[in-house]
C-alpha cells in the first residue's frame, strides 16, 4: 500500500524504444527569479527559465537542479532559491518523450489511465530536500478528466507497495502538452485555386 507521497515529477523513462539517457539541457535563469525545485515544471519567459505557476502554462520540461556563482564561488544545488547571483543556469529534463512518476493527493480509480489530471502545489517545494511538492490533484475515487489537465496518466506504477485505491497512488504520467507541441492552423473558409 502506497502511504507516502512521491514529491515532484520524478523522471521515469522515455516513451518508445529509445534509451533513457536522463540527459539535461541548460537554460539561463535571471538573478533573483522565482524559486524552482527538482521536479518543478518550468517554462521559458523573456528568454529565461521560470517555474510554471498555473496549469495552463506550457512547460518546456522539469527543473533538475542548477549552478551559479555567488561571492566568487561556483555552487551546485538541487533547487534555485531565488538568490541574487551571476551565471545562473538551470538544468532541465526537456525530452518531449519523457515520462514521470507522481503521487495522487487522494485515491484514484482504475479508469484513470488514459485520462488527464490537474496538479496542486505546482511551484511549491522544500529547501530542506530541494524537491518540488507537486502532486496529481484528484478527488477520491477519481478517473481523471477527458479534457484539460497538465498531465496525462499513462499507467499506475507496477510495484508491490502501490495500487489503485491507495492513499497516494503512484502514477506514470506525461505532459499533456509541452513547448514542443506545434498546432496546425485550421482554415474555415473555402480556398479556391485556379491554374
Amino acid at each position: 500500500m502506497s502511504t507516502t507521497k512521491v514529491t515532484g515529477l520524478q523522471p521515469s523513462r522515455v516513451r518508445g524504444a529509445a534509451p533513457n539517457s536522463n540527459g539535461l539541457n541548460e537554460y539561463p535563469i535571471a538573478s533573483g527569479a522565482t524559486a524552482m525545485y527538482t521536479g518543478t515544471p518550468v517554462r521559458i519567459a523573456s528568454g529565461t527559465l521560470t517555474p510554471c505557476v498555473t496549469t495552463t502554462e506550457v512547460p518546456v520540461g522539469t527543473f533538475q537542479g542548477c549552478r551559479y556563482v555567488e561571492d566568487g564561488e561556483q555552487k551546485f544545488k538541487p533547487y534555485y532559491s531565488g538568490v541574487s547571483a551571476s551565471d545562473i543556469v538551470g538544468l532541465v529534463n526537456d525530452n518531449p518523450g519523457q515520462t514521470y512518476i507522481i503521487s495522487s493527493n487522494a485515491t484514484v480509480a482504475a479508469g484513470i489511465v488514459g485520462n488527464n489530471v490537474e496538479v496542486s502545489s505546482i511551484a511549491g517545494g522544500s529547501t530542506f530536500t530541494g524537491k518540488s511538492t507537486i502532486v496529481a490533484k484528484t478527488t477520491a475515487g477519481s478517473t481523471g478528466k477527458a479534457t484539460n489537465g497538465l498531465l496525462r496518466v499513462i499507467g499506475v506504477v507496477d510495484e508491490p507497495s502501490n495500487a489503485v485505491g491507495d492513499a497516494f497512488t503512484k502514477m506514470e504520467v506525461a505532459f499533456n502538452y509541452d513547448a514542443t507541441d506545434y498546432q496546425n492552423v485550421v482554415t474555415s473558409a473555402v480556398v479556391t485555386t485556379t491554374n
